[in-house]
């Protein structure tokens, strides 16, 4: 037989071997594609430590609101370092913006306008409109002699100073729309400023503006804090009937946020309005629920000023 007839026949792929290894190689090569697009796809982007923050801004938010801001600060911390980790402009802003506002109601108006300060320019570098201007109410919350020592500034400048807040604050909502706390936040500050005004109504309004957006949303003791303002308004306008009906308002949303702090400083301010109206005997019972309530939560100094209130209250001094 010739010798390359023999190679042939040995060596040389059929017909049929030939088809069945195509048939092989594109059954492996599908094998492998089908593998690959069952395979669980990467993410666009990795949110694990922006995520992380915001929950721990959630936890410092709450403590503010419970003016344990030990605690707040804590988690604000916490926070910052999650957002400087992931170098996240936008998460980086929101908890400046946090920090300064547990700064600002812990009494430090210095350090929150800094911080808030701080805010503003990275926003601004930023290019996020929302937060520039949501810096930018902050900032302007921060002059309102709300919360400050009132006796230390004159009243035409008191009301200059709101009616430039106001004007700030409305300039900048258009930018905050899409934001539904942020604007709350607005609406409040408004409402603070016509408080300054003694626009009564305007100022009862938009508080009420904030806290139907709070309440849809299920924050509890910010749509508190909203009708303990309202009630402050009402008292300032010797609204007391309507006044009291709000704070019993507040104390109904603190009760099902289980805040203390929010709770006995509405049986407090009841008292004060009560006494106020000339209802000695509700006012005694307002001051002692506040006094047993801050006792409760180991809030010793807001203990002693309710306790004062209520002996001075019943002339017998302060013990």
């Amino acid at each position: 037989m010739n010798m390359k007839r023999i190679q042939a026949l040995f060596f040389a792929p059929s017909a049929a071997a030939l088809a069945l290894t195509a048939t092989f190689i594109v059954a492996i090569t599908m094998a492998g594609l089908a593998s690959c697009s069952s395979a669980p796809k990467r993410p666009p982007e990795i949110f694990t430590n922006r995520n992380a923050a915001n929950g721990q801004l959630d936890l410092g938010n709450q403590a503010v609101n419970k003016s344990d801001y030990a605690t707040a600060h804590l988690f604000i911390k916490e926070a910052w370092r999650l957002a400087v980790s992931s170098d996240d402009p936008e998460t980086r802003i929101k908890v400046l913006l946090a920090d300064g506002n547990a700064w600002f109601n812990e009494g430090n108006r210095e350090k929150a306008d800094t911080t808030w300060a701080q805010a503003l320019t990275e926003a601004e570098a930023a290019q996020n409109r929302t937060l520039v201007s949501t810096s930018k109410i902050y900032r302007a919350r921060g002059l309102l002699a709300e919360g400050n020592a009132v006796g230390t500034l004159q009243e035409t400048e008191r009301q200059k100073t709101a009616a430039s807040v106001k004007a700030t604050v409305l300039a900048e909502m258009g930018n905050i729309k899409s934001n539904p706390l942020y604007t709350a936040f607005a609406w409040k500050v408004i409402g603070l400023s016509e408080k300054e005004l003694s626009n009564w109504s305007d100022a009862e309004n938009a508080i009420k503006k904030a806290a139907d957006i709070h309440e849809k949303n299920r924050y509890l003791e910010d749509t508190a804090y909203d009708w303990y303002l309202i009630a402050s308004i009402r008292s300032k306008a010797g609204q007391y009937p309507s006044a009291i009906q709000a704070l019993r308002t507040a104390i109904s949303f603190d009760r099902r946020a289980e805040n203390p702090n929010g709770l006995g400083m509405d049986w407090l301010a009841l008292g004060t309005i009560e006494e106020k109206a000339g209802n000695t005997q509700k006012a005694v019972e307002a001051y002692t629920r506040s006094t047993e309530i801050f006792k409760s939560a180991f809030l010793p100094l807001n203990a002693a000023a309710a306790e004062k209130k209520l002996s001075a209250l019943k002339g017998e001094g302060v013990k």
